[in-house]
């Protein structure tokens, strides 16, 4: 069976030789050659896949600034031991006072490294890009047991080179922590900050101020409304600094938002989106979503090209049509529409009319 998404460096890509330069920077970057190689067919093999694959595909699809942006995953299940430090032996860090998970105790959480480059991931080796944390029973504490030196390893090296080679998880961990004890059960698994160039150029014009932002995205794009009404459409989070507290609960809050579903994406105002799913590839899907109406609402406006947004009650009919599609017929319809019975005129007279001839 051919498996997709595959990182070539999960099973059978060899490492530089060893004592040349590469390898000894692969260590640095948190390279463990002891531990088994970890399996494509796993859950924590797919999730890298995914990782490198929404990585390589918003660069080719220029949805991001540089290479920016972080992902992380709770696992279901453990991680086997032998492709981890040992617990001992793995660096501990403390989290910041505000954000305890007790919930998380014991479990794993695949995360993206401080300073990595998306696009990369999926063609280095996953330990100098990723990290898998554990959370210590305490839920203020959690230990690095992927992708970092040993902190026996980390004790011996020069202060220099703990500063240009430290190993830590992304900045923006504490919120991935949070939502995912809180929401984990809710079809929050995966999670996706991305910084998308096209979004952000939006929120700097007169369309920008969130009371008008989603109106004007769900005005160039029709699916707009009947993906993401229902749940409360996009979240607006005002500028703050990255990687607080305060923007943790801020987000969970949005997140929550009172209604089921639960919202699908939010927006830091000119920092970028963050979305989730049940998987890194739903996840992933809301924000490249959201770019790709604002680039093409952006290009138009650029290019002079008449692009008049659908107005509200262009909106409003194919909400109406769309829900309509999808009502469950009564006894009394299948009975109206019963094909062996032909259609009078004043049946037809009775039929709601589609004035802008939405199916």
């Amino acid at each position: 069976m051919k498996l997709t998404l595959v990182n070539p460096y999960l099973t059978h890509q060899q490492p530089p030789p060893a004592h040349s330069y590469l390898y000894r920077q692969w260590c640095m970057r948190g390279y463990q050659p002891g531990l088994q190689p970890i399996s494509p067919d796993s859950e924590l093999g797919t999730c890298i896949g995914q990782m490198g694959w929404v990585g390589a595909h918003a660069h080719a699809h220029d949805y991001l600034w540089a290479s920016a942006g972080n992902m992380g995953v709770i696992l279901s299940e453990p991680v086997d031991a032998k492709c981890l430090i040992a617990y001992e032996e793995s660096p501990r860090y403390a989290l910041p006072a505000a954000i305890v998970v007790k919930g998380l105790a014991g479990r794993h959480v695949l995360l993206t490294k401080s300073g990595s480059r998306l696009d990369m991931v999926g063609i280095e080796h996953p330990a100098l890009n990723l990290t898998v944390i554990e959370v210590e029973p305490d839920g203020t504490h959690y230990r690095m047991r992927f992708g970092t030196q040993t902190q026996v390893e980390i004790d011996n090296s020069t202060e220099s080179e703990n500063a240009s080679q430290s190993c830590v998880p992304t900045s923006e961990m504490f919120h991935y922590l949070l939502i995912f004890e809180q929401l984990e059960k809710h079809g929050f698994q995966a999670l996706v900050h991305l910084q998308p160039k096209f979004l952000n150029l939006i929120s700097r014009t007169e369309h920008g101020h969130p009371d008008r932002f989603y109106s004007f995205l769900k005005g160039y794009e029709p699916e707009t409304p009947i993906i993401y009404d229902a749940s409360g459409g996009i979240g607006f989070v005002q500028e703050r600094v990255p990687g607080i507290p305060e923007l943790s609960y801020e987000s969970l809050r949005l997140f929550e938002n009172g209604s089921a579903p639960m919202r699908h994406i939010l927006y830091w105002v000119g920092h970028g989106t963050f979305s989730r799913g049940i998987d890194l590839l739903d996840a992933y899907k809301h924000a490249e979503y959201f770019e790709a109406v604002a680039r093409m609402a952006w290009e138009a406006n650029q290019r002079q090209v008449s692009a008049e947004a659908y107005s509200e009650e262009i909106v409003n009919c194919i909400l109406r049509e769309f829900n309509a599609s999808r009502t469950q017929p009564t006894d009394e319809t299948v009975e109206q529409n019963d094909p062996t019975v032909p259609l009078d005129i004043e049946q037809e007279d009775l039929a709601p009319e589609n004035l802008y001839n939405y199916p």
